[in-house]
Parts: structure tokens; C-alpha cells; sequence
């Protein structure tokens, strides 16, 4: 199930994530500082990584897009994939509501900053449960990965899962001696 938006057999969404979640995370810290120290500086701060992080997250959706629409997945993968592309375009469109309560400055020093730090806060934990949706995706259901493209590995995952099934439990870490 190979991603239709790669560079080579790498998939370009679960790349250019990093960047939106980064700018997210930059957003809370910022907003954490201005919390404490009310310092103007960690609002525009906040502000300049919101819209940074808005921009970000539209162009890992492009590419999410792509695959949602054009990979072929388990009907457990798709329902997956639905729920965390719920999420995230849930997030932007929220985090996209608070940079406009945030613009002209219209949450400093007012008692919207209330608003749009609890916004933050609670958006920011979706992102993160997405995030783990988005990774169940790609690791579970086997989205974006290109199969048996190293061997070794996929006789080690078919080892592991008849071991699995076997005891009935998950396998643990295995080294391999070199």
C-alpha cells in the first residue's frame, strides 16, 4: 500500500508533519510563558507560530489527501485514517478560530486570553491523539509502507506475528545478535 505522494518509497505526509506539530507545540510554550510572565513578546510569539503552524498543517494535508483518497487500505486502516483526518481538519479549522481571536492583538490582555490558551491546550491534546491515530495508520494497518521491500525484515514481522499468535500475547523487544 504504497503512498502516492512519496519521494522514492518515503511518504512525504508523516515528513512534513513535524513541521505543523512543531509550530503547535511552539504555540503552547509560548502561550505557557505569556501565562506566566505576561510578557507581549510570548503572545505574538504564540501568534506567528499559530499561523506558521495553520500554513504548515494545509500542506501535510495536501499530501494526506493523496493517500486517503488514493491508497487502497483495510476497511480497519480506512476507519483509522477517516478518524484521524476528522481530527486534523478539526484542529485547523480550531486553531484557525483562535488565530483570528488572537489577531489585532484582540486576546492580550483581555479576558479572551482565556479563551484562546484553554483553546490551545485542548486542541493540542487532539492533535496529539491524532498524531497516535496517524501512527496506527501508517504501523498497524500498514498504510504508506512499502511491502517487502527488505526481506530480512519482512520474514523477521512474519516470525514475530506466528510467535504472536502461538502465545496467544504480543512478542517483546527481541535482540538479534550480529
Amino acid at each position: 500500500m504504497k503512498s502516492r505522494a512519496a519521494i522514492g518509497n518515503h511518504p512525504v505526509h508523516p515528513a512534513l508533519v513535524s513541521l505543523p506539530i512543531g509550530a503547535f507545540f511552539l504555540v503552547l510554550v509560548g502561550d505557557i510563558a505569556h501565562a506566566r510572565t505576561d510578557a507581549d513578546f510570548w503572545y505574538a510569539f504564540s501568534f506567528v507560530c499559530l499561523g506558521a503552524g495553520i500554513l504548515m498543517a494545509l500542506v501535510a494535508a495536501i499530501a494526506g489527501f493523496v493517500d486517503y483518497f488514493g491508497v487502497r487500505m483495510s476497511d480497519a486502516g480506512f476507519r483509522a485514517a477517516r478518524i484521524h483526518m476528522v481530527l486534523n481538519l478539526t484542529g485547523v479549522v480550531l486553531y484557525t478560530i483562535n488565530w483570528f481571536l488572537r489577531r489585532g492583538n484582540g486576546a492580550l490582555h483581555t479576558p479572551r486570553w482565556n479563551l484562546v490558551f484553554g483553546l490551545e491546550v485542548v486542541t493540542f491534546l487532539a492533535l496529539g491523539v491524532s498524531g497516535w491515530l496517524g501512527g496506527r495508520v501508517a504501523f498497524e494497518h500498514k498504510v504508506g509502507v512499502v511491502e517487502n521491500a527488505d526481506p530480512e525484515a519482512t520474514e523477521i514481522g512474519r516470525l514475530e506475528t506466528s510467535r504472536k499468535v502461538k502465545r496467544g500475547a504480543r512478542p517483546g523487544p527481541r535482540v538479534r545478535p550480529r
